[in-house]
């Protein structure tokens, strides 16, 4: 788990015992005050009236994708639902792009000191913002809709409330690829993927590159030439969002005959190729291969 160090929050000597608030299911958050009755009216006047619940478009934008997906998985490969699918996704990235969104901060000890009667206290603590790992090892920058879900993830997690466009714009600045919105909550979580960045940060949809004619065509010319491939589609690879799997698939039927040294060498020439195209480097944020005979 990757940290990144905000200022300290003071030098007030605190004890360094574990806090109630960081055991699971605590009430409180890590300097120890409680969740119920707050509201976010400390840090903008826009949040002023906010009681950390989940905004319900954001919600219903989310359960219609992910319901979607589960029919693309049930085997709704059809075009209609892969249509439907890439609508739904722009739709929850919109959504996201007009939310309140929470950053969690964690409390990490500072400097350390000691009182005259010889206990070892905390001088100074610092907030961090984290960032988790992807299943392919890229750094993720979770954020919650709701105060439940980042107590779910993190009962000891601090929520800092910031407009969507903004988490979206701070993951871009620091090189995280990858935001995943409630993480911990599997029915309903959510990633953001480094193309979708722009997406969510100006509101303006995209179709996922899966759903992307320009990217299917900038496939199409790379492959080119190619005697042994006979059809080449892209599918959603990730269809419920949830960062578990590459992006897209790339779907490719071969002429029988093919054996594992030629296929590997025909992989390796499109990967190559594919890789040297701009539209695709900018708008394929990962993929697999799935080749089958004709």
């Amino acid at each position: 788990m990757a940290i990144k160090k905000l200022p300290s929050t003071g030098d007030t000597p605190r004890s360094t015992g574990v806090p109630e608030s960081l055991v699971a299911g605590g009430a409180a958050d890590s300097a120890g005050f409680p969740w119920a009755g707050r509201t976010f009216d400390h840090h903008e006047t826009a949040f002023a009236d906010d009681d950390g619940a989940s905004p319900p478009g954001l919600a219903a934008a989310v359960a219609a994708m992910r319901a979607a997906g589960e029919r693309y998985r049930d085997g709704g490969a059809a075009p209609a639902v892969i249509a439907e699918l890439a609508a739904l996704r722009q739709a929850v990235l919109v959504e996201l792009s007009k939310s309140r969104l929470l950053v969690p901060l964690l409390a990490e000890a500072g400097e350390l000191g000691e009182t005259p009667d010889g206990r070892i206290v905390e001088k100074t603590q610092e907030l961090s913002i984290v960032t988790v790992a992807s299943p392919d090892g890229r750094r993720v920058m979770p954020v919650f809709s709701s105060v439940e879900a980042m107590q779910r993830w993190n009962p000891g997690s601090r929520p800092i409330p910031v407009p969507g466009p903004q988490a979206a714009i701070a993951a871009a600045q620091e090189g995280t690829d990858l935001i995943i919105v409630d993480p911990g909550s599997v029915d309903v979580q959510f990633g953001v993927r480094r193309p979708e960045l722009e997406s969510m940060a100006l509101g303006t949809p995209r179709p996922p590159a899966w759903a992307d004619p320009d990217v299917r065509q900038a496939f199409l010319a790379g492959a080119a030439g190619e005697p042994s491939l006979r059809a080449l589609a892209l599918l959603p690879g990730d269809p419920v969002g949830d960062l578990t799997a590459p992006e897209t698939e790339v779907h490719l039927l071969l002429e029988e005959g093919l054996d594992r040294d030629g296929l590997t060498e025909l992989l390796g020439r499109l990967q190559e190729r594919w890789a040297r195209i701009e539209l695709i480097a900018e708008r394929v944020d990962s993929m697999r291969f799935v080749p089958r005979a004709a």
